[in-house]
């Protein structure tokens, strides 16, 4: 039996009551323990009134112990550099420094790891795999860039090297032809990891190519991805051109890997609703939480994840507000058995990449979950900005899998989106169709929009 098997039996087995009492007593110690080897949550205890001892429930806890967030970690690092008062172990323990993407537009965190939390690292990126369907032995293609300071740069090939698999890393500098290129040579490939983004642009450059997965890669088991959003039509139309299930895994640097991921059903589930994905919370406390009451939210309703390591050593997070928004959903509405910790897949999205356009608040996520539940639709980019008139104005540009840009199948896609888009975010945006070759080719995460309006607000300026 496989260390991925095993875990998940034992934990597969317990009672939502029996799992929350695991959750707590490892709490209480890694509480316990930072509050001894930390002064940057020892203070935050004391300023919160708050001793370790105090904290008997998971009710305790969220009550008592205040919440962090990057900006707490980042005056920390600043005033104590390189790892701020958060590190747990002497600095001669820490084998690995790992830091935060910075895609938030803030500054990176750093944690210093120590050779148990870099094992942790890799059986973290395994463990999620081993539920989409890889085996040792398989081969594996990894599609997300290696190396760097980032856990999710670091973990894939340590999880791959776990996991016993033929791990086909493909380099950074490849292009999305070469990557292509690459794969075909391994007809024997069993999996495939990829951000969302970058298995939609693979997808689309194969299309263009004239290939079928099923035909060129007939033993293809599963696909993971992560990083991004999806509408749940787009993931089933990627399960049937890549003739697999399609799965998805949420992770970060915070959570020292991977956090939840889908089971056996898979990103998008046979009745056509969202797949769910499920917190390993014996690794990582998951918390879903309003972020202006600080309350937990009810199952259905959409809050913030604040997650809490409970067994990384050199910097671990005690309940570390994410910034990411997340429908929590009943673990007994999947249907596969298990207590743990649910939310909804293809949702969770940044609550920093909110854009307030005419009072209303209008995430990307909603339009993409629009614009690519049409299978014809190839990539888009949007734009806010300021026209002459200084009104805020919306344009979309995309490009169909065809190359049509004009005719009425076009005209009748368009004005469908249109009001699909207005009536889900209460945004008019206009909608215009291009050439595939006028629109970038997103290699990894996507930034599908721009906010141009400051330009405009200053060129107004300068005319008055």
């Amino acid at each position: 039996m496989s260390r991925a098997s095993a875990t998940l039996a034992r934990y597969d087995a317990l009672s939502r009551d029996d799992l929350r009492a695991l959750i707590l007593d490892r709490l209480q110690r890694q509480l316990a323990r930072v509050n001894g080897c930390s002064a940057f949550y020892r203070d935050k205890l004391r300023s919160a009134g708050t001793r370790p001892e105090q904290v008997r429930s998971l009710d305790d806890f969220a009550r008592a112990v205040p919440a962090s967030n990057k900006a707490d970690f980042l005056r920390d690092q600043e005033a104590h550099p390189p790892f701020g008062t958060r590190l747990c172990v002497p600095e001669r323990a820490v084998a690995l420094v790992n830091m935060t993407g910075g895609t938030s537009g803030q500054g990176q965190e750093i944690y210093g790891r120590t050779h148990h939390d870099i094992a942790l690292q890799g059986f973290l990126h395994y463990l999620p795999w081993y539920m989409a369907g890889l085996r040792p032995g398989h081969t594996a293609l990894n599609c997300v860039p290696q190396g760097g300071l980032t856990t999710g740069g670091w973990g894939p090939p340590e999880g791959f090297r776990v996991a016993g698999s033929i791990a086909v890393n493909a380099p950074v500098a490849f292009s999305t032809e070469a990557k292509v290129d690459l794969a075909l040579r391994f007809p024997s490939l069993n999996f495939i990891y990829a951000s969302t983004n970058f298995l939609h642009t693979i997808s689309d450059a194969m299309r263009r190519r004239g290939l079928t997965p099923s035909q060129s890669f007939p033993a293809m088991q599963g696909i993971l991805i992560a990083g991004e959003g999806y509408p749940t039509a787009w993931a089933h139309a990627m399960c049937r051109y890549w003739g697999c299930t399609v799965h998805e895994g949420y992770g970060s640097t915070q959570g020292a890997g991977f956090i939840a991921a889908t089971c056996t059903k898979g990103a998008a589930r046979d009745d056509g609703k969202p797949g769910h994905l499920h917190a390993f919370e014996w690794e990582n406390y998951v918390e879903v939480i309003d972020p202006v009451t600080g309350r937990h939210v009810a199952p259905g309703e959409e809050g913030e994840i604040v997650l809490t390591n409970l067994s990384v050593l050199g910097s671990p997070v005690i309940r570390f507000a994410t910034g990411d928004k997340a429908r929590l959903l009943p673990p007994e509405s999947c249907g596969c058995g298990r207590s743990w910790t649910c939310i909804e897949a293809g949702t969770i999205s940044r609550y920093d990449d909110m854009m307030k356009i005419r009072g209303n608040n209008v995430w990307p996520a909603t339009v993409d979950s629009v614009v690519f539940s049409h299978p014809e639709v190839a990539e888009y980019v949007g734009r806010v900005y300021v026209d002459e008139q200084g009104r805020t104005e919306v344009e979309i540009r995309y490009a169909t899998r065809s190359g049509a840009t004009e005719g009425e199948a076009v005209e009748a896609l368009t004005a469908t989106m249109a009001s699909r888009i207005k009536s889900r975010t209460n945004v008019t945006m206009r909608l215009r169709p291009v050439p595939r070759s006028e629109l970038p080719t997103f290699e990894y995460k996507a930034r599908r929009w721009t906010d141009e309006r400051r330009q405009g607000y200053a060129r107004q300026v300068t005319r008055t």
